[in-house]
């Protein structure tokens, strides 16, 4: 089965983003709102919904929502897991009762920076989870980057106890090609104003035609620190730009050796015919896919941690 796609994201927008993004729409609990920069199920997400009769003078409202579907037949008092459906696969929402009974009227639109992926890349005589940063290029350029809008659903629960449970799921495309190197699976993106009417406004089981995967120049991605791996780390770090661990061990590998050509040369011993220095592996832009070389390269790798979800 494809791994789980978009179990982490970064969630740290601002009232005047939501804003932006949501069209103006009403923010009705913004102090349930917890910004994060490595957001994993059961953090908060800013999520767009069609407004419910006499709700608002908008068709649209903004809520805070849990990040992790929990249905509302799930069983009173039963122990809360956002873990089991954080991701719902765009071919079989329709197919799959958890999700199809809410196709009519409970569709959602998640706000997020970003999201995050990895990749299993050779280190020298090991191999390392390296976590990537993936999020729009601004429309100026600008390095905060346009808010991604990714198709959802969600589910209202009223057996916990302390008031209804509001819980979202972001649904997933096949990856465009410019990301299949990472994975085979991305966040349904809703680029344009008509892409999220036209997902909110469907009153069908249909799969809509704006579930379809991303791929356009704007999206773009780079490595990240290898502290991400740990599913606790928080901080403004996670989401900067750094080089590849990977390319951190060519370099001093290639350091090593020069070190000691320097002292063979200062010694006069001579190195046997034929041999050479390793050189460091050139530095890769964030934008460009590794390639995939024959006994090491890059292989996709599944976050840690956060096992299931894509449903």
């Amino acid at each position: 089965a494809p791994l789980a796609m978009c179990g982490r994201v970064r969630s740290t927008l601002g009232a005047d983003q939501v804003a932006a993004a949501s069209g103006g729409a009403a923010w009705k609990n913004p102090d349930q709102y917890e910004p994060r920069y490595n957001a994993s199920p059961g953090a908060s997400l800013a999520v767009i919904r069609r407004a419910e009769s006499g709700e608002s003078t908008s068709d649209r409202v903004v809520e805070t929502m849990r990040f992790g579907l929990v249905p509302s037949f799930t069983d009173p008092g039963a122990k809360v897991d956002f873990y089991r459906m954080f991701n719902a696969r765009s071919e079989t929402i329709a197919e799959k009762g958890v999700f199809s009974r809410l196709l009519q009227q409970r569709r959602g639109v998640v706000l997020i920076n970003g999201f995050y992926e990895w990749a299993a890349e050779r280190a020298g005589s090991s191999q390392v989870k390296q976590p990537y940063y993936l999020h729009l290029e601004g429309k100026g350029g600008g390095s905060e980057g346009d808010v991604l809008r990714c198709a959802a659903l969600y589910d209202r629960w009223k057996g916990g106890g302390g008031g209804d449970l509001v819980t979202v799921t972001i649904i997933t495309v096949e990856a465009s090609e410019p990301l299949r190197w990472l994975h085979d699976r991305m966040p349904a993106v809703l680029r344009t104003d008509e892409d999220v009417a036209a997902w909110l406004e469907g009153a069908d089981d249909r799969p809509s035609s704006a579930l379809r995967p991303y791929g356009e120049a704007d999206m773009k991605w780079y490595p990240v620190t290898t502290r991400m791996n740990r599913g606790d780390f928080e901080d403004p770090s996670c989401c900067e730009r750094t080089r590849r661990v990977a390319e951190k061990d060519a370099g001093s590998v290639a350091k090593l050796f020069s070190a000691a050509a320097n002292k063979d040369e200062a010694t006069g011993e001579k190195k046997p015919p034929g041999e050479k220095k390793p050189t460091g592996e050139k530095k890769r832009p964030g934008e460009t896919p590794p390639a995939v070389t024959g006994s090491g390269g890059v292989k996709r790798a599944k976050p840690s941690p956060g096992g299931g979800g894509a449903q």
